[in-house]
């Protein structure tokens, strides 16, 4: 029943319900179809094969196809190719404007960057600014040197005998 020249009806997929001639066997699940479809691979239980088998030779190309379907009283799919077009190419950029585009990229770097050494210098403690922080008094050389000695070594506690 499979055969090339077999006329068919697509029965599933995008060209569902248009007609076709088989132009090749690819497989045993496979055939090529053309005609009122695109020009495509298509699973053979997609296909409702009928009774009309047109002379037509294995890989014909499409405008056979379309001959062969004029005189069954088919028209076939028109296929328009698409024109060439060259994709533009990316131009180089010279030195010049090289430097140009760095130095932009250096101005919005410094503009955007935070200022370190002036921030830190502002900058107080929390609990500076919440007025909790004990504030330094001067001390004179005398009162250092005599500090130290009052503090010599903390006396420790005698431990707790159990009794």
């Amino acid at each position: 029943m499979i055969e090339i020249g077999r006329v068919c009806v697509k029965i599933a997929g995008r060209d569902a319900g248009k007609k076709g001639i088989l132009i090749d066997i690819l497989d045993d699940k496979f055939v090529l179809l053309d005609g009122e479809t695109r020009r495509r691979k298509v699973n053979i239980l997609h296909l409702e094969p009928l009774n009309q088998v047109l002379k037509i030779e294995k890989n014909a190309s499409h405008e056979e196809v379309a001959k062969a379907l004029d005189e069954f009283g088919l028209k076939a799919r028109v296929s328009k190719p698409k024109p060439k077009t060259e994709r533009p190419r990316a131009k180089r950029k010279t030195p010049e404007q090289l430097r140009v585009q760095k130095e932009e990229k250096r101005k919005l770097r410094d503009f955007f960057k935070p200022k370190k050494k002036e921030e830190k210098a502002e900058e107080t403690s929390l609990e500076e600014k919440a007025g909790l922080a004990e504030e330094k008094t001067e001390t004179t050389a005398e009162e250092e040197t005599e500090k130290p000695a009052k503090e010599s070594k903390p006396k420790k506690a005698a431990p707790k005998k159990k009794e």
